[in-house]
């Protein structure tokens, strides 16, 4: 379990550490250290456009090697005090074997079994939603209350609000200490609505920085019902003083841990082998030195925002292979998508990442993320009943078989990347009162589900 004493240890690594400008750790240490793996194992130019599915595990396991070798060279880099923390190959081994390789979650008849699977697992991933999507404060509870009254979601990651009692809610500020406590109460306003009081909870999503979570997690956690905190880093191999915080705050209340950063296909990694790479180093440094039970570094391809073109899904796909097979530890991924509400497009990439996700031996998959997160009150129950019921439908399988639906669903939307419809908001195309969603958006689902139907997927 994760120690308060091994904490202040890798904070004085970072007081200590050997100093770094954000620049140089950005255009230097990055490119020259990905370059240097991706020669050494022979992963340059392995991205494979008809694989979106990987089908060669002997490359995923080389991709973890390279992995190792460079979460030992490279270490994290603090943000405050702009320096590196380094960790030896022998700590990040005890680190990897300290990880959990399963959580008990939740607790009554919502309690689930978060566990480590292998690539073409029978038994299909968990599926948490909604994601930290901001909404209207009036419909933080309606939408959470409908996406989780499907019993095929299994874990709530909260809505977020951007006003607090009709104000606006300002970054590190008393706002977000107060808009903390808010939430959680229409939390459990939403669960108690619907009939899974027992949900496990990843939380607090309103406040982003420390405050929220210093102040409210304590009251979300329990003994009986351990609550997984939530911290992010920006991009890339970075770590800062409010995630140390927010680790404190959820060792301090017996609460769990999932931190990471995203590594991006076009960004300081370079291309999707160097994308990664750097997230497999990335993950493997969260246990070590943020003593994650999980974590959540997610990929994404830069140019569309998207997990979900083929340099997106290959590398989402490699990248979860190597861990799955290497490691017992757990994981997890963020699939992004643009396309928004009430498309086609949208199912279609979602069930494209999910597959994905699943089949490369994920122990669970988190999303939706409609219309990239960038627009207010743009998802809707329905989207989340749809990933959790492919989600329960894709377990088990082949690898083989994955990447041939991923390609039929390519077909379906790969031409939108990147100019995808937007759709419409919750407003648009469901009905609150009902909570039910329109004809035109209840039909669309309907059609995919019966084209997936079609493709053996029941």
């Amino acid at each position: 379990m994760a120690s308060f004493k091994r904490l202040v240890e890798m904070l004085q690594r970072a007081k200590d550490g050997p100093p770094c400008t954000v620049r140089e750790w950005e255009l230097e240490r990055i490119p020259q250290t990905v370059k240097k793996y991706l020669k050494k194992y022979d992963l340059e130019k392995t991205f494979n456009k008809e694989e979106p599915v990987n089908q060669d595990l002997e490359l995923a396991d080389r991709f973890y090697q390279a992995g190792l070798d460079m979460a030992e060279e490279i270490g994290l880099f603090c943000t405050d005090t702009e320096t590196v923390i380094k960790v030896s190959r022998e700590e990040i081994i005890t680190g990897l074997k300290n990880a959990p390789s399963q959580l008990i979650l939740g607790r009554g008849e919502d309690q689930v079994v978060l566990r480590h699977r292998q690539p073409e697992e029978q038994s299909p991933a968990l599926f948490a939603s909604p994601l930290a999507l901001h909404v209207d404060e009036d419909l933080y509870v309606p939408i959470t209350e409908g996406i989780v009254k499907s019993r095929d979601v299994d874990i709530l990651i909260g809505l977020s609000m951007d006003t607090i009692f009709g104000h606006p809610m300002y970054s590190n500020t008393p706002f977000e200490t107060v808009v903390a406590f808010r939430e959680n109460r229409m939390r459990e306003q939403a669960l108690w609505q619907a009939g899974r009081t027992g949900m496990p909870n990843f939380g607090i999503c309103s406040s982003m920085t420390e405050y929220g979570q210093l102040a409210a997690f304590p009251e979300l956690t329990s003994p009986l019902n351990p609550a997984v905190a939530i911290i992010l880093d920006p991009a890339e191999l970075k770590v800062s003083y409010p995630s140390f915080h927010k680790a404190a705050s959820a060792i301090g209340y017996g609460g769990y841990i999932t931190c990471g950063c995203p590594a991006i296909i076009g960004g300081y990694s370079g291309a999707a082998e160097g994308a990664a790479l750097t997230n497999i180093a990335t993950d493997l440094l969260e246990f070590t030195i943020m003593q994650a039970h999980i974590s959540n570094s997610a990929i994404y391809d830069v140019r569309y925002n998207s997990t979900c073109g083929r340099h997106g899904l290959w590398g989402l796909s490699v990248l979860s292979q190597a861990l799955s097979r290497n490691t017992h530890t757990l994981n997890y991924k963020v699939i992004f998508q643009m396309a928004g509400p009430c498309t086609k497009e949208f199912l279609y990439s979602s069930a494209a990442g999910i597959i994905t996700s699943n089949t490369s031996g994920l122990p669970f998959i988190a999303g939706l993320y409609p219309a990239g997160g960038s627009r207010k009150n743009y998802i809707t129950p329905l989207g989340s009943w749809f990933g959790a019921e492919v989600t329960r439908a894709t377990g088990g399988l082949s690898l083989e078989r994955a990447n041939e639906l991923v390609l039929w669903l390519l077909e379906k939307y790969e031409h939108s990347l990147g100019h995808e419809s937007l759709g419409k908001s919750f407003y648009e195309c469901f009905d609150a009162a009902t909570m039910s969603p329109s004809p035109e958006w209840q039909n669309m689902y309907l059609a995919v589900k019966e084209e997936l139907t079609g493709r053996g997927i029941e």
